[in-house]
């Protein structure tokens, strides 16, 4: 279901910049993260809606928690659809202005963060990604790198609080799974559905399939009004991907420069499925899925963006969500990508 502190902030006048402050540190302490990470996200955050306002001509601030193996902590993505970024190496050094901004400019959002990435295209806009790391968390041993990264981002319809999209995703003996799921509709019956469509992905045990997680899933939303939904299993230490979908949530395979769409049967869990079909797929490194709910448009390629692909799944994420939102409904979009050893 939406967590309702992933509601992007508009940052579009100055007087909003504020605002954006307040959230993040709003965000960070409603996640039980320490002073010291809530002071460099209100400095993050100023800096960046500040340059969004003066040289983005607007754009959005989201603010969320994030936990991972390795790390926890606050992810920032921020991004417009302004005139992008000319001289890029320029304003990552610290101090670098064009517009008398505070003076952090990009290079010390970047030394303020855990990790930092941005990209930006000529007439299409700038996307900054800043991860802060809570110091707080004990040590542990150190442990592998995990074989793949996840990021997505989900929004409700506008107007409305609940929503009807939603992912989820776990690690269950050596195999990563999730989910991509639309409750029919919107609003609270739609957000109602994916709910209980995220509870039988998570109770399905992880020996299981796809298959079996769509089975599932449809006798127990007979009770709600229904949902489509997609779900893989990969198994990066195999190099296989299992897959299936009902409905259309569409699902999309990016291998070296091949973009390969997935095929999805017919119907809405919970009311009417003629048939699930599970297939299967080669997995690598370089291996990159994206499932997107029918609120974001199709008409993207990731096959030629070698740049945004190089990019951390959050960040693609949010390029693809800012991008190809329709607006008129609620959107998600889950991205999946091989990591090399």
């Amino acid at each position: 279901m939406h967590d309702p502190m992933e509601t992007p902030v508009s940052v579009t006048e100055s007087s909003q910049v504020a605002e954006a402050r307040r959230h993040a540190v709003r965000v960070a302490q409603a996640s039980d993260l320490s002073e010291t990470l809530q002071g460099k996200a209100a400095l993050v955050v100023t800096e960046a809606a500040t340059n969004l306002v003066k040289y983005g001509r607007g754009g959005y601030v989201l603010v969320r928690p994030y936990a991972e193996p390795l790390a926890h902590g606050l992810e920032i993505l921020v991004l417009d659809q302004g005139p992008g970024i000319a001289r890029i190496e320029e304003s990552l050094d610290d101090g670098f202005s064009t517009g008398g901004t505070l003076g952090y400019g990009l290079g010390a959002i970047a030394r303020l963060s855990s990790q930092f990435e941005i990209y930006t295209a000529a007439g299409a806009g700038t996307a900054i990604m800043a991860r802060l790391d809570d110091e707080r968390r004990p040590a542990e041993p150190v442990r592998r790198k995990p074989p793949l990264a996840v990021g997505g981002v989900t929004t409700p319809k506008s107007g409305q609080e609940a929503c009807g999209d939603a992912w989820s995703c776990r690690w269950a003996d050596g195999t990563f799974w999730v989910a991509s799921v639309d409750g029919l509709g919107h609003g609270p019956q739609a957000a109602t559905a994916a709910a209980e469509a995220v509870r039988v992905f998570h109770a399905v045990d992880g020996g299981g399939s796809p298959y079996d997680v769509l089975r599932d899933a449809h006798k127990a939303l007979k009770a709600t009004r229904g949902a489509v939904m997609a779900v893989a299993a990969i198994r990066p230490a195999l190099g296989t991907m299992d897959f299936a979908g009902v409905g259309n949530i569409s699902a999309v395979l990016i291998q070296e420069h091949e973009q390969r769409r997935l095929s999805s049967m017919d119907g809405t869990l919970g009311y009417s499925v003629r048939a699930i079909r599970e297939q299967s797929y080669s997995w690598t490194p370089s291996s990159m899925l994206v499932l997107a709910s029918d609120g974001l448009s199709t008409r993207w390629n990731l096959g030629e963006q070698v740049a945004l692909r190089a990019r951390h799944p959050s960040l693609v994420a949010a390029v693809l969500h800012r991008d190809y939102a329709r607006g008129m409904d609620d959107a998600s979009v889950v991205v999946i990508k091989g990591l090399a050893p």
